[in-house]
């Protein structure tokens, strides 16, 4: 393997295993617990608020800082190493993360809970860009296709095995456990990461230390992050119209708008936004945003009718997040073996007319709907989320010069993750919306004042009644089942609302994956190799002229 993409070399002599994998390792243990952590927190949210006395506005705190400190430290993880090297940034961060683990672990309120959720979103962020080129690098030519079946399977699945124990523990009413989990994983990061990253200088003095860091941009983007937090804490419970949720999102318009005039001409951008600039790159980033948000859509919408609607014993919540893992290493495999032949184009057709499939049967789900077949569609979404979003991303790291695909993912990552921050407090806003409204309506169509309200309440007053209920306990409970109905009804009707977002957005997907592949099926990921053909050897012939 060429020397420059050899992470390793020189600090281990005979490996247990090979580089790649222990990049691999490396990477997955890193980053990876924040996307276990987030999505085990959206599930087991009920367990932690019981055991810590808070409220269910409040708990959206936490999740919130966490999202937006992740993506405030996407940035730095391709600067930071440049100044100090990756050793350096990556041993620190992953200290930083551990320091946010154990305030989890031994918080008691909101505050310390916030607080370590945010430094878990910080070091995990910085992370990411950190040691992700280095790891897609220590892979060999000959394998590197198998990046994507750990890219999908293994960071793709920490979501999905996060979503797994967070409703694990659902059922055993324990949380904490959970942080622990974060605990093993950085000391295993650590031990690999101390032995095995090399100690060489920052690349900024290789290169003479010419380079200066845009320091108007660090300051504008952590202003926009920071100014973010207040409106999407607040949108849920008071809507856009309030004082306290709209001119925060104003001044967030003003810092955006001056962060990308400032960044996009800098000599010396904090997300180069520019090197995106290219119609391969324009429709990967497309497919890789809409993706991202209808990852969040479709669990939103699927976890919520889950629990709400067909309301199974918590085991189920379990076998459900597990299809969806398997649907992420199915995709992975096929990625892996079609990538190169395929290119992220048609793949992200693929994955598209997937989603756009299951968002169709999805609304016009009811409670009539099995659970097996809502395990097997969820395995599907997985399938169609992840092939897109990879395609994308990695379409767009590999379309152009080489050596600008640092350059491209960061700016990519960057955004992804920013309007992955702010959708998911907005999507929640958005159901708690439509559910009002829906409500509103179906109220106003069961008045008592409708002989068809009338003719069921009748009904449902006589069971009650054969069942041995005296005529007050029946009117009662009939109207007490009535109300409930009304809120289920009022319920499906907002995740099929949620539903038509996620097929609106596998539409875009569609359409940025046609885009992508008119544009060429780009750069491969295994490069074929050239065999340089040497002279043939001069022929000798003797003294009598005849050859030897």
């Amino acid at each position: 393997m060429n020397s420059q993409n050899n992470v390793l070399s020189g600090e281990i002599k005979k490996p247990l295993l090979p580089e790649y994998v222990l990049m691999s390792i490396l990477t997955l243990f890193s980053f990876g617990p924040q996307y276990f952590t987030s999505l085990s927190y959206i599930l087991n949210q009920m367990v932690i608020q019981n055991g810590l006395n808070l409220s269910t506005h409040v708990m959206l705190l936490p999740s919130i800082c966490s999202n937006l400190a992740f993506s405030l430290g996407l940035p730095f993880g391709r600067i930071l190493p440049m100044k100090y090297g990756t050793r350096k940034i990556y041993l620190t961060f992953i200290f930083i993360f551990l320091g946010g683990t154990i305030i989890n672990i031994l918080c008691w309120g909101i505050i310390p809970l916030t607080i370590g959720r945010s430094l878990q979103g910080l070091g995990a962020g910085v992370l990411f860009l950190t040691i992700l080129p280095h790891s897609l690098r220590s892979y060999p030519n000959k394998v590197r296709n198998l990046f994507i079946l750990f890219a999908i399977g293994g960071l793709f699945g920490c979501s999905a095995v996060g979503a797994f124990v967070g409703s694990l523990s659902l059922s055993i009413s324990e949380w904490r456990w959970i942080f622990l989990l974060n605990i093993l994983s950085s000391l295993i990061c650590l031990v690999i990461g101390f032995r095995i990253l090399p100690k060489t200088k920052p690349e900024l003095e290789l290169n003479s230390g010419t380079t200066k860091h845009n320091m108007k941009g660090i300051f504008l983007f952590t202003l926009l992050i920071l100014d973010l937090i207040f409106p999407l804490y607040n949108l849920q419970e008071h809507g856009f119209t309030s004082n306290q949720v709209w001119p925060f999102f104003v001044i967030a318009l003003l810092l955006a708008l001056l962060f990308i005039a400032v960044d996009f001409n800098a000599v010396d951008p904090f997300i180069p936004f520019r090197s995106l600039w290219s119609a391969k790159t324009v429709s990967g980033t497309i497919m890789a945003l809409t993706a991202h948000i209808a990852l969040i859509v479709a669990i939103a919408g699927a976890n919520g009718f889950l629990r709400n609607i067909l309301d199974p014993p918590f085991i189920y919540l379990t076998y459900f997040y597990l299809w969806f893992f398997v649907g992420f290493l199915a995709s992975g495999i096929v990625c892996t073996l079609l990538y190169d032949k395929w290119g992220a184009g048609r793949l992200g057709m693929v994955g598209s007319i997937i989603i756009i499939m299951i968002s169709i049967q999805w609304r016009s789900m009811g409670t009539e709907v099995s659970l097996t077949a809502i395990n097997v569609q969820m395995a599907c979404i997985g399938v169609g989320v992840s092939m897109v979003l990879l395609s994308g991303a990695l379409g767009t790291a590999l379309a152009g010069d080489i050596h600008k695909a640092v350059l491209r993912s960061s700016s990519l990552h960057s955004m992804r993750n920013l309007f992955g921050s702010i959708a998911g407090p907005v999507i929640g806003w958005f159901a708690y919306r439509m559910h009002a409204i829906h409500y509103e309506d179906v109220r106003g169509e069961i008045s008592l004042l409708n002989p068809e309200t009338n003719s069921e309440m009748a009904g449902l007053v006589r069971n009650y009644i054969n069942n041995g209920h005296t005529l007050t306990e029946a009117k009662s409970m009939a109207y007490y089942s009535m109300v409930v109905n009304s809120q289920k009804g009022a319920l499906l009707g907002a995740y099929h609302d949620l539903f038509t977002i996620l097929l609106v957005l596998g539409i875009i997907m569609l359409l940025a994956s046609i885009g992508k592949a008119v544009t060429g099926k780009g750069r491969s990921l295994v490069q074929k190799e050239q065999h340089i053909l040497l002279p043939a050897p001069l022929e000798k012939t003797n003294k009598k002229g005849k050859y030897v």
